[in-house]
């Protein structure tokens, strides 16, 4: 006999996929139906949901036709507990993690034809850490690897199960194909040492980075199905055989929109504007101040009364925005709902963290700019890269990591190193995941309101008649 299990992971809320998707499941009359969690948070379609017409997600009446159970990813955290509740009652199949205490049950078992299929599931744990507004305090998560190691042995133990699944939503930290370095063993991503520390687990489900995953290794079925509802995985376990296999199924409809409400408000025009703040480029949008970047500076510095601002962008090729300005245009360049929070850092303080930013820049052996990542694996992310307004300076490239900034002003005086100033960041930058200086700093005044509801209002209200100059600074390389 075999069993039929699909498999979805990052779905962000993309109802005009999804619907389409739970057809093409739908048609394969599966036995056994599971998500990986980050299953509605992401997109604009959830913040309409959300922020504008507050009824159920319809992702998730869809969802009840079809699924099994889902697993808590960091992504259904960024609500309170309150709304992940109302979500949770709205299904018909359970959440389950193993390593976020009485919060959820660790495990599912569902009785196939006599076959006995348990699904353990787990959280990365650094979702706590990801925490910018609090809603975790009354949860502990537990180092998700030492959990999965305690469950796997438990379920073995006392269900005896026909196949036992890990869905883990969390992913690599290196390739588990070929070896190569994604991260540092850091905790964020285990599935590496899931596969080596834990035995007996049929089948591992990934998620979290987005990737494609297809191994098989030392008898472990690995798969990690992409991201926003562009396909899912089938897997066929045949217990006769003794044998499983994956196969991918990408989402076959090509011509995609919301719902006509959805597209209605996401093509509203908010305010029209002369001047172009559009940006295009992944690398040249980070050599120089440009008007999109003193556009942010100017939203955040009249949101705030700090004195110096720090933004960043999306990882994006282009943005910005010019001509007429739309509920897309704002969720486009700003999908994350941060707040801006102030606090208080030294002109040393300052100084070390435009080192930071500046460690993303390398230099090929032809004199070329690039990302270190992409010259050097083990120094910093591409997106740990920060902009600061109201002070200017000079990066130099040809200078080693840490010596590399140079003349940083303010007012058009030195930064003095011993002087402290008032300076606005986005909530999830003082998490101090990427820049750990910042973690646990006092917070002396915060927004009541999230990013895009502060750009909106901005671009309505304030938005000035001339590119804002908060200012400028540049990186040279040759």
């Amino acid at each position: 006999m075999s069993v039929s299990i699909l498999i979805t992971s990052d779905l962000h809320g993309r109802v005009d996929r999804f619907k389409h998707l739970v057809n093409q499941m739908k048609a394969l009359k599966p036995n056994l139906v599971i998500d990986n969690g980050d299953f509605l948070d992401g997109s604009p379609a959830t913040y309409y949901y959300k922020h504008i017409n507050k009824k159920p997600h319809p992702m998730i009446q869809q969802a009840n036709e079809i699924y099994d159970v889902a697993i808590f990813g960091n992504h259904e955290f960024h609500n309170s507990l309150p709304a992940i509740q109302r979500m949770r009652s709205e299904c018909s199949f359970p959440w389950i993690s193993c390593n976020i205490g009485n919060f959820a049950e660790p495990y599912f078992i569902k009785v196939v034809d006599g076959k006995k299929i348990a699904i353990i599931g787990a959280t990365t744990h650094y979702t706590a850490i990801w925490d910018e507004h609090g809603h975790l305090e009354d949860l502990v998560f537990e180092d998700a690897f030492k959990a999965l190691n305690y469950w796997v042995d438990y379920v073995r133990r006392t269900e005896n199960p026909d196949y036992l699944i890990v869905s883990y939503h969390g992913g690599f930290s290196e390739d588990p194909s070929n070896g190569t370095v994604f991260q540092e063993r850091i905790g964020e991503n285990q599935a590496n040492e899931i596969l080596e520390y834990i035995p007996n687990i049929d089948l591992l489900i990934t998620g979290h980075q987005h990737l494609y995953i297809n191994e098989k290794i030392r008898g472990t079925l690995i798969v990690q199905p992409t991201s926003h509802a562009k396909g899912f995985f089938e897997v066929l376990v045949d217990f006769d055989k003794k044998h499983s296999q994956a196969t991918f199924h990408e989402l076959q409809k090509n011509s995609l929109i919301y719902s006509t409400e959805i597209e209605d408000w996401l093509n509203q025009e908010l305010t029209y504007i002369q001047e172009n703040y559009s940006y295009k480029g992944l690398l040249t949008s980070r050599l120089s101040s440009h008007p999109f970047i003193q556009l942010i500076h100017d939203m955040q510095l009249k949101a705030t009364n700090a004195q110096i601002s720090v933004c960043d962008l999306l990882y994006f090729e282009s943005g910005g925005v010019k001509g007429k300005i739309t509920n897309r245009d704002v969720l486009k360049n700003f999908p994350r709902e941060h707040k801006l929070k102030v606090i208080s850092l030294s002109g040393e303080e300052i100084k070390q963290l435009l080192e930071q930013s500046a460690a993303i820049f390398a230099l090929h052996e032809n004199g070329e700019i690039d990302f270190s990542t992409n010259v050097f694996p083990d120094t910093y992310q591409p997106y740990q890269y920060d902009f600061w307004g109201g002070i200017s300076y000079l990066i130099d490239v040809r200078k080693p990591v840490g010596q590399r900034v140079k003349n940083v002003t303010f007012q058009e005086k030195p930064l003095k190193n011993e002087q402290h100033y008032q300076i606005v960041f986005n909530s999830y930058r003082l998490t101090g995941y990427d820049f750990h200086l910042l973690k646990n700093r006092q917070i002396f005044s915060e927004t009541i309101h999230t990013v895009p509801f502060l750009f909106k209002v901005y671009v309505q209200s304030n938005i000035p008649t001339n590119i804002p100059n908060h200012g400028n600074f540049r990186v040279i390389y040759k």
